[in-house]
């Protein structure tokens, strides 16, 4: 075997430690099968793994085909054949010739695209098949052995693999990062790096309005120096459960401060009052009437143009709340 083709595909796999996602890596991947592996065009398949859905995988998809794989549609039959076998019920590991494909419309695909030679190499991840590097070759290789081929391939099909849980863990890590650990939901880093995200959704449906919303837990301080911190936890877990509750899937809601809790909202009219006030009710009721909370709200674009400015003014009219609740007396909610 040509052990100088395998130490040449390690120097080139150096950079794969660079990527910050799984795209970039496969076109790492992708430059190297071609130029040290004789790959005239590939693709890789791989099912994800939701960071923010508890790690659950996702169904498996196709990703940056290369080369003549890039060329015209991919065959319906593949997404189906992906679902049952996520190495296409083929032989992995070892090139095939493209005639001896059992499955007749991947044959007439490849054959179409004058594709000689075909392969498959498993993607692991902690001992679980969880993609593919699906290559091809148009022409016979003559500087290459049979030995040097597939030793080629399999070592980049590892290097995929450690790669790939390498940037899988960065990406725990950093989502853990952004959660608050006694409540579950998100921390202020993990509010301010969703807020792009939220503006970006503004822009795609203008008909609605972005609502930066505060509650503020009431005499949190007396519940901690009379109950104990224990109970004073309790009281922030179901204040923090509460509001995901009445929160839709495309909403943010964090803890920001002690007993403070920040909802990012959607509304159809530029109006927070009904929103939150509809949550400091949830929060008195699921709590028996023993919590109470104030509530603030701003609404982006008309009384600012940035989470700051928002959460600012929001601030601010929490604070009114909490006066003119107080003032009130006995009623803990309005």
């Amino acid at each position: 075997m040509d052990a100088g083709a395998l130490s040449a595909l390690f120097r080139h796999t150096r950079t794969w430690g660079r990527a910050q996602r799984g795209l970039e890596l496969f076109q790492y991947a992708s430059d190297a099968l071609t130029t040290l592996a004789a790959v005239d065009g590939g693709l890789f398949i791989y099912r994800k793994r939701g960071v923010e859905t508890g790690g659950d995988p996702l169904p498996p998809a196709i990703y940056h085909r290369f080369g003549v794989l890039a060329e015209g549609l991919v065959p319906a039959c593949m997404d189906e054949i992906m679902q049952s076998s996520i190495t296409l019920d083929m032989p992995v590991g070892r090139w095939m010739l493209t005639e001896d494909i059992e499955h007749p419309d991947i044959r007439a695909w490849l054959l179409s695209l004058s594709v000689l030679e075909f392969g498959v190499w498993p993607l692991y991840s902690r001992e679980e098949v969880r993609g593919a590097v699906v290559v091809v070759r148009t022409q016979p290789v003559v500087h290459l052995t049979w030995e040097t081929s597939h030793a080629l391939l399999e070592a980049c099909a590892a290097q995929i693999s450690l790669a790939l849980d390498m940037i899988m863990a960065i990406r725990i890590a950093e989502h853990a990062s952004h959660r608050d650990l006694l409540t579950g939901v998100w921390n202020r880093l993990g509010i301010e790096r969703r807020w792009p995200h939220i503006l970006r959704s503004l822009t795609e449906n203008a008909a609605r309005h972005v609502i930066v919303g505060i509650v503020d837990i009431d005499h949190f301080k007396d519940i901690n120096d009379t109950y104990g911190h224990p109970v004073g936890d309790r009281v922030l877990r179901l204040v923090a459960q509460t509001l995901q509750e009445e929160s839709k899937p495309d909403e943010l809601v964090g803890r920001i401060g002690g007993d403070e809790f920040v909802v990012i909202a959607w509304a159809e009219s530029p109006d927070w009052r009904s929103r939150m006030q509809a949550m400091q009710q949830a929060v008195h009721e699921r709590s028996q009437g023993t919590c109470a909370v104030s509530v603030g709200g701003s609404v982006f674009g008309l009384d600012g143009d940035n989470f700051d400015s928002c959460y600012a003014v929001a601030d601010a009219r929490l604070y009114e709340n909490k006066r003119w609740r107080k003032r009130r007396g006995a009623n803990p909610v309005s």
